[in-house]
C-alpha cells in the first residue's frame, strides 16, 4: 500500500516539474518575423527604436512594427521589457510625439492570430508572439543574439 503512495508522489512531482517549464515559456513573447526572411537577431536597441516610431532597417528592409492592443499582459509585458515603461508612460510618449508632429504609435493588431498573419505576410513587419502561439509562417528573431529557447531571454508577458 505504502508503494502505491510513493509511486503517486512520484508522479504527482513528475508532472509539477514538466509542467513549470511550459508555464514559463508561455509567458515568453518572441519577436518574429516572416518565415525566410534574412532577419535572424536584433539589438534590443533596434527593437526599442523601431517601437518608439523612428525608422529602423534589417535585411535589406525597414522594419513595420505591430504591437497587441494596449492593456493586454502581451503589450505590457513588451513595454516594459523593450521600452523600459508602463502602460501610462507609453501612453504619454506616443501623445508627445504626436503634439511634435512626430510618426505615431505602430499599429496594434487584436489577436495573435492576426498578428502571426500580418507578419507572414507584410514584407518588413517584425512583431512578437506568446511562444504557444508561433506558427510556421513567422521565425522567431534573437534579441541581441538570445535565442528565445534560452534561459537567459527576458521578454515576457505580465
Amino acid at each position: 500500500m505504502m508503494t502505491k503512495h510513493i509511486i503517486a508522489v512520484i508522479g504527482l512531482l513528475a508532472l509539477v516539474a514538466t509542467a513549470r517549464p511550459a508555464a514559463a515559456d508561455s509567458k515568453k513573447l518572441v519577436v518574429v518575423v516572416a518565415k525566410g526572411s534574412p532577419i535572424t537577431n536584433i539589438s534590443r536597441g533596434d527593437l526599442k527604436h523601431a517601437f518608439s516610431g523612428d525608422a529602423v532597417s534589417a535585411g535589406g528592409k525597414t522594419l513595420v512594427p505591430f504591437n497587441f492592443q494596449p492593456g493586454t499582459p502581451e503589450r505590457s509585458g513588451f513595454d516594459d521589457a523593450v521600452l523600459g515603461m508602463s502602460a501610462d508612460a507609453v501612453g504619454r510618449f506616443w501623445v508627445d510625439r504626436k503634439v511634435r508632429g512626430q510618426s505615431g504609435a505602430p499599429r496594434a493588431l487584436p489577436s495573435p492570430a492576426h498578428i502571426a498573419k500580418v507578419v507572414a505576410k507584410f514584407p518588413g513587419a517584425i512583431s512578437y508572439l506568446p511562444a504557444d502561439a508561433l506558427t510556421a509562417d513567422v521565425q522567431p528573431v534573437k534579441v541581441d543574439g538570445v535565442a528565445h529557447t534560452d534561459a537567459r531571454y527576458s521578454i515576457t508577458n505580465k
